[in-house]
């Protein structure tokens, strides 16, 4: 038998969102079929998510060269050592920038100075401290700052001077777009592996609620069918999220608690999805009680005009009795006259 062509990706985005009562049938595809659909799915949020993330920190870095082009005094990085023309320490804050806090002072040597600074990086939620020949790097993730050395990223064999202008220049046209397709392509691998693993717990735990659901409504589900439910009925909220992503990414709008929505209409479609199923049982029983009752129908006319038969046969071999009867009553009539005839007398005893 001929398998049914397989419906188009973005023709089962639409048939996932709109038509519940195909989902009885979507969970009998076998797990090629529905882990192709999920993949490509996820790479089409990935691949956005990548792109809006890429977009959000050029963006950004934008605004980081166009203070160091404004606002930042000369410099020259030599050698390993970063020395500035202002002699002040430079204090930049700001919580919209990668790091809320950032410290410029080429001139601090003493432990006092040294010690001061540090001090107002440990205040900030995540900052950088850009000392002459080292800088020091406190995120959120870590209790205590780190201290790298500028040598550890720079081979001192080849070593360059940069100024602030070479900065600027290495920071724009292809190299800033060779360093956007990097970031790009970093971001999709790790965003793509962050959010499969993330994904498959949110369908395990859906799966779940959705089974013991069924299992309530007195419908008994494989949890095999259940995780290919709830793989399809996330097909709106992964959607939902891409436009969330965008709205905030190019607005300043904020969507709050889009998580509790997020599964709140996958459950929305896996209750849906299940009620879909019990109606679509209770139809196959009502087909199989008329089926059964058809059946009873006409095993009851085939008893019916067996008996007939019966009957009729009964009534032909009876006729044929009789006549058999008569026959031989008429045989036995015509034997006794022939015998009577043959008795008479003839000639002179006449």
């Amino acid at each position: 038998m001929k398998e049914e062509k397989e419906v188009s990706f973005f023709k089962k985005i639409i048939i996932c969102i709109k038509d519940f009562e195909k989902y009885p049938e979507m969970a009998t595809k076998s797990w090629k079929i529905v882990l192709a659909y999920f993949v490509k799915l996820l790479l089409v949020f990935v691949v956005i998510a990548s792109l809006t993330s890429v977009y959000g920190l050029i963006r950004e870095f934008q605004k980081e060269l166009q203070y160091v082009k404004e606002e930042l005094p000369e410099f020259v990085f030599e050698n390993g050592k970063l020395q500035m023309e202002q002699q002040e320490p430079i204090v930049i804050q700001n919580k919209d920038n990668l790091f809320s806090t950032i410290i410029i002072d080429t001139n601090a040597v003493d432990t006092e100075t040294l010690e001061k600074d540090k001090q107002i990086l440990q205040k900030a939620e995540n900052g950088i401290l850009l000392l002459q020949d080292e800088m020091v790097i406190k995120t959120q993730m870590a209790t205590q700052p780190v201290t790298y050395s500028y040598t550890s990223f720079f081979d001192n064999s080849t070593m360059q001077t940069y100024t602030k202008q070479d900065l600027l220049q290495f920071f724009s046209g292809t190299n800033l777009l060779l360093i956007s397709i990097g970031i790009f392509f970093m971001m999709l691998i790790y965003l793509f592996v962050l959010y499969f693993i993330s994904t498959w717990l949110d369908i395990i735990l859906l799966a779940l609620f959705g089974f013991f659901t069924a299992l309530l409504l007195r419908i008994h589900l494989r949890f095999s069918a259940m995780c290919k439910i709830v793989i399809y009925s996330l097909t709106l909220p992964i959607l939902l999220n891409i436009g969330t992503i965008l709205i905030e990414t190019f607005t300043t709008l904020r969507i709050e608690y889009f998580q509790m929505m997020y599964i709140g209409i996958a459950y929305i479609y896996i209750i849906t999805a299940i009620l879909m199923i019990k109606s679509d049982i209770l139809k196959s029983q009502k087909e199989l009680t008329k089926i059964i009752e058809e059946q009873a129908k006409v095993r009851e006319e085939l008893q019916k005009q067996k008996e007939q038969e019966e009957e009729e046969e009964q009534k032909e071999q009876r006729e044929k009795q009789k006549e058999e009867q008569r026959k031989k009553e008429k045989k036995e009539q015509q034997e006794k006259d022939k015998n009577v005839g043959n008795n008479e007398p003839q000639g002179e005893n006449a």
